[in-house]
């Protein structure tokens, strides 16, 4: 589904005021959920959404929503073309589970060089097919805390069926780890 699930916005707004990210890519922006949340809290922020359903650029108006919209698969960002791209916050939101778990990995480690901050968030246990003939809906892989144990990172938090955890990335910023995860502590 091209939606995300409402259970960690409150968390996910406040982490977005905290670190005030310049400029965030989504990755699988869907319907534009938090490219509307991160333009309500700093609407000067840059947003680049990567989505790869077409339909869904046109159906959900991304480019009204963000600043640029890259209609392709999220894999392809691992390219030189995309070497000097840096980003202050990279949201994957509820799109990681539709990748192959080799190609999830890859993408994280590819973007922990070039972000200062990766949030992710996921289902779990949630059983998901292709859905209105888009096969990019399907859910093709399992995520646990022990996926993201090589990385820096909050907690895994976990509410009903959704996780969530945030990733520092290489690229250094005056706020730290311990300071969004007392964002995330407060609100779980």
């Amino acid at each position: 589904m091209p939606y995300s699930s409402p259970l960690f916005d409150e968390s996910i707004k406040e982490i977005v005021g905290l670190i005030k990210p310049a400029n965030v890519l989504d990755i699988g922006a869907g319907a534009g959920k938090y490219g509307v949340l991160i333009k309500k809290i700093i609407p000067t922020t840059e947003t680049i959404a990567v989505e790869i359903e077409s339909d869904y650029v046109n159906r959900f108006s991304l480019n009204d929503i963000y600043d640029q919209v890259w209609n392709m698969d999220v894999m392809g960002i691992i390219s030189p073309k995309y070497y000097e791209q840096n980003f202050d916050l990279v949201v994957i939101g509820d799109i990681i589970e539709h990748l192959r778990k080799s190609n999830g990995l890859d993408l994280i480690n590819y973007l922990v060089y070039r972000s200062k901050w990766i949030l992710i968030e996921f289902p779990h246990h949630y059983l998901q097919n292709a859905v209105e003939g888009y096969t990019s809906e399907a859910h093709i892989s399992v995520w646990g805390e022990s996926d993201f144990n090589i990385f820096e990172s909050t907690l895994l938090y976990k509410k009903d069926s959704q996780r969530l955890i945030v990733i520092k990335g290489y690229i250094n910023d005056s706020v730290g780890l311990d300071e969004v995860s007392k964002v995330l502590a407060k609100h779980v």
